[in-house]
């Protein structure tokens, strides 16, 4: 597969761009909102780039778990479907194995595994690198903030466009979203 080929069947799976991307931003802004205000509650001087990496360890394993239950429920669903095919043509169950069908199906598994785990990761990229590269708090915290807010809109604009709804409309749900997950981890974190 060409990479220009690769990179339009990855942008086909749109659900899980959008699903991986926000994951990774807004978990991740929840973990590292939290560590931050947990850092600040309790008195103790904590390195901007350790709130950071505390939140990139977050977003690796939001990423492989993210990835794995794709693999894990999309084989579920293409093998179903498979079975089922092979009921309307009246095979027997395992026929159509190593067929050209089951290799496009196992394809699909593999790109949506790839998808959402890849774009979990970069997700959570956005909340995290004002930490690694901003050593005052508070700048690093706005900035995170702001960040991931210019990011769940793109994000929002995105999801508007595929899916042919109201850009605005979309956009702001997402943000709402943010809105709660960043109260929460506020009062979670910070609130002591």
């Amino acid at each position: 597969m060409k990479i220009n080929e690769f990179i339009e069947e990855y942008f086909k799976m749109s659900r899980y761009v959008a699903l991986g991307t926000m994951d990774g931003i807004l978990a991740v802004m929840g973990v590292t909102l939290t560590a931050s205000g947990v850092a600040a509650a309790s008195g103790v001087e904590i390195e901007n780039f350790v709130i950071g990496l505390t939140g990139l360890s977050g977003g690796i394993a939001l990423a492989m778990s993210n990835a794995f239950g794709s693999f894990i429920g999309e084989r579920a669903e293409e093998a179903r479907t498979l079975r089922e095919l092979e009921e309307k043509m009246i095979l027997n169950e395992g026929e159509l194995d190593d067929t050209l069908i089951h290799i496009q199906a196992k394809r699909r598994i593999y790109m949506s595994m790839f998808t959402h785990g890849f774009s979990s990761f970069i997700g959570a990229f956005v909340p995290v690198l004002p930490f690694l590269l901003i050593g005052d708090k508070l700048t690093a915290l706005v900035t995170t903030l702001a960040a991931c807010f210019i990011a769940l809109i793109v994000l929002g604009i995105y999801l508007g466009r595929v899916s042919r709804e109201s850009l605005l409309k979309t956009a702001v749900e997402i943000v709402v979203i943010g809105i709660v997950i960043s109260a929460i981890s506020f009062l979670i974190g910070g609130s002591h």
